[in-house]
């Protein structure tokens, strides 16, 4: 997984709110609240978010590249389309934020909620989510390749009619998962996990 080319310590302060349309890059900005905005074009580059809320907000073309966000809020926000690259995201809550046909590539989420996300058709290459709440999010039809959950809450999370290629769930929580038994053969689970998945798909296991 290639991490974000961005050198924190360079980048200008930026304070002031995104704007309808905005390509921002090589800033760092802080503290600000855009919830509820309606933004129809934000491009992302070489941008460091911190403690920024968008909660509620709507964006109709989103696009990050080479950035770091930590300790943002963006629940409920609403993408129309949305393209990562070299995103990584610290302490980041996405509850409820609808990223129906995303693409992201090389992107990490660490130590945060995601939990009753909409991933439909979503295409994630290269992606790690490290303790992360992903419970109820809505993955149909998605395409993950590459993907690792560790200690994850994937409870209830729906993978259906989804492609899943070198996957892995490993110490992840996958109580009530839905999952196809096509996808699972490129699914790496552990032992605890494979027991659950072979009672959820009706095998018999016998000593």
């Amino acid at each position: 997984m290639i991490k974000p080319v961005i050198d924190i310590k360079i980048l200008g302060k930026a304070d002031a709110p995104f704007g309808s349309e905005a390509y921002v890059e090589n800033v760092k900005i802080e503290g600000i609240d855009c919830s509820e905005e309606v933004i129809d074009d934000l491009s992302l580059e070489r941008v460091f978010l911190d403690s920024v809320t968008l909660n509620q907000a709507k964006i109709g073309d989103l696009k990050v590249v080479d950035s770091i966000f930590s300790n943002c809020s963006l629940a409920g926000v609403d993408i129309e389309q949305a393209y990562f690259s070299r995103l990584e995201c610290r302490g980041v809550r996405l509850q409820g934020i609808g990223l129906s046909q995303a693409r992201m590539i090389d992107t990490t989420f660490l130590s945060s909620k995601m939990n009753d996300a909409n991933l439909r058709y979503a295409k994630l290459k290269n992606v790690l989510f490290d303790s992360y709440d992903f419970s109820g999010v809505d993955c149909i039809g998605a395409e993950l390749t590459h993907v690792v959950f560790r200690n994850c809450n994937l409870t209830g999370a729906n993978f259906s009619q989804s492609k899943l290629t070198n996957v892995s769930l490993g110490g992840s929580e996958i109580t009530d998962i839905v999952i196809d038994t096509d996808a699972i053969k490129e699914v790496f689970v552990d032992t605890g996990q494979a027991i659950y998945l072979s009672s959820l798909f009706g095998l018999k296991i016998q000593d």
